[in-house]
């Protein structure tokens, strides 16, 4: 009996990580895009072919969560329906936690079918909509020759920025590079209003962790004001630009028509009893009830000053890692480092407890602090209200160095 190839391939797939059985799949739909593609390169799309620009809901893990943007190429007389995907990684990139970190990881183009595209989104109950783009026939065939020749092994890779440069705005530039008028997009009610902040924030409402997480880490130039292109990183805003944009100077709309390929409701999970508000607000009364316990009864609890800032050196020291030695450009400078202070780790070593040095260690370190809970509305960077729990507790322990002595000894 002839022995099934496809199916011992397709079994020895199935045993490895999905990350990697993600890169092959992609790989090789891209080798068969290719070879099944050189004709039309060569020649011409029919006329019954179309170019649309789709747009998918967001989804639940953080790499996911802003949604996603990709091209489609379909022409049902030539039997091609393409989709290219600049928004894929590689887990298996060497030092890939390190240099997604850095800012320097890079995305690549992938392509692969339509089907097998909207199979996974279906399978991850994410809703797709569809929106056609009103192009000329020559400016179709540039386009789809564009994106073939940005598939080639040699410039498939890109430089990844988060706000500037990834698959929402590499899909609006190549289409704006390769139709023969201006495209103009309009100015919405938000602009000149809501910072990139404000813009990622519409996304974490119901993910109150994840949200206090980017505020720190995000730094002071997260609140420039974000314009009607700048905001297009962004695929949902993207795709609401789009609908109103318009060619210069013919004026005609530059969508066609726009569809919804699928649609799903995703329920709310928000809750207050997950929220940070409730959490810090408990820790700091529990810390201050404690505190003052123990200065009342003369009695060291150092310990809990090793839990608090050994927690707020580590954020302190990825703050400053971010900051200085990273290509991020959003990361710094951060505000954040008046409370998450790397020299925190100052108060964590039992020989500075004692003497005159401790106390200025500490005057030094509780000053910031006790300055955020007064001005920090008032900072060039926002500071999420959250975190007053946190500040004040913080204060109080820095202030209250041995829990039966004050900094003033």
């Amino acid at each position: 009996m002839e022995k099934d190839y496809f199916s011992l391939f397709f079994k020895w797939l199935s045993i490895l990580p999905r990350a990697t059985k993600t890169y092959i799949k992609y790989g090789l739909l891209g080798v068969f895009v290719l070879l099944n593609s050189n004709a039309e390169i060569k020649g011409q799309l029919s006329k019954e072919s179309s170019i649309s620009i789709l747009t998918c809901a967001p989804g639940d893990e953080l790499y996911s969560i802003f949604g996603h943007t990709a091209i489609r190429v379909n022409d049902p007389k030539l039997k091609i329906d393409y989709i290219f995907n600049y928004g894929t990684f590689d887990f298996n990139t060497p030092n890939f936690y390190l240099k997604f970190l850095r800012g320097q990881l890079d995305y690549v183009l992938s392509v692969s079918t339509f089907d097998r595209f909207m199979l996974e989104y279906k399978q991850e109950q994410r809703s797709v909509w569809e929106q056609k783009l009103n192009i000329s026939q020559e400016e179709k065939e540039k386009l789809f020759k564009a994106l073939m020749v940005n598939y080639e092994p040699e410039n498939r890779a890109y430089h990844y920025h988060f706000f500037f440069d990834n698959c929402a705005t590499r899909v609006r530039d190549i289409i704006a590079e390769q139709v023969n008028d201006t495209i103009v997009f309009p100015d919405q009610t938000y602009i000149g209003e809501m910072t990139f902040r404000d813009a990622i924030g519409t996304y974490l409402q119901e993910k109150p962790w994840t949200r206090l997480g980017l505020d720190i880490i995000l730094g002071a130039p997260t609140d420039d004001l974000i314009d009607a292109s700048s905001v297009q990183f962004l695929p949902d805003y993207l795709m609401e630009q789009f609908a109103a944009a318009e060619m210069s100077p013919s004026g005609d709309p530059v969508i066609q028509e726009e569809t919804t390929l699928q649609q799903f409701q995703i329920p709310s999970e928000q809750s207050f009893l997950w929220t940070p508000v409730l959490w810090l607000w408990i820790l700091a009364l529990f810390v201050l009830a404690y505190t003052w316990r123990c200065f009342k009864m003369k009695k060291s609890s150092h310990w809990l000053n090793v839990l608090l800032f050994s927690v707020t050196t580590v954020l302190g020291a990825l703050i400053t890692f971010l900051w200085f030695f990273t290509s991020h450009s959003v990361t710094g400078p951060n505000w954040h480092i008046l409370w998450a202070n790397p020299l925190h780790l100052l108060l964590i070593f039992p020989f500075l407890q004692n003497g005159s040095f401790s106390g200025i260690v500490r005057i030094v370190l509780a000053l910031p602090v006790i300055l955020l809970l007064i001005v920090f509305p008032f900072l060039p960077q926002y500071m999420p209200p959250v975190l007053w729990p946190v500040w004040f507790m913080m204060a109080t322990r820095i202030v209250f160095y041995n829990t039966h002595k004050s900094i003033w000894g």
